[in-house]
């Protein structure tokens, strides 16, 4: 049994992700973590100019507690992912690495759209 537990654990530990994968992964969670404060931020900023939260389910949380702490709670879910797949190789890195650079994509569209809402609101407001 103590054999069979340590052939796993030598497995693992085989399989465990290379430093490179390893920065790269929390170098982009942290990207991540900084596109999320991004995001809540230029979404108040855009909410104050009248538009509207485009993200139903989120709509009725944004002006709680929830609204931060849940953007944490998946922040904290995808640390764990790292973790466990840079130290188990379950998930594989290389496949977190290319689910964080989707994400990074993603909440750098959403950004980019909030910031262009504000910029309208803006050059809107100068010219009337």
């Amino acid at each position: 049994m103590n054999e069979q537990r340590n052939a796993k654990v030598r497995s693992a530990a085989a399989s465990a992700a290379p430093s490179h994968l390893t920065r790269q992964l929390w170098v982009l969670f942290w990207l991540l973590a900084i596109l999320q404060a991004a995001d809540l931020f230029t979404t108040y900023l855009a909410l104050e100019t009248g538009a509207v939260e485009g993200n139903p389910a989120f709509r009725g949380l944004l002006f709680t507690p929830a609204a931060p702490l849940l953007k944490i709670a998946v922040l904290i879910f995808f640390a764990m992912l790292i973790i466990r797949g840079t130290t188990r190789g379950r998930p594989t890195p290389e496949h977190l690495l290319i689910a964080t650079r989707l994400l990074a994509v993603v909440y750098l569209a959403i950004v980019g759209n909030n910031i262009l809402i504000i910029a309208r609101f803006i050059v809107f407001a100068l010219v009337h």
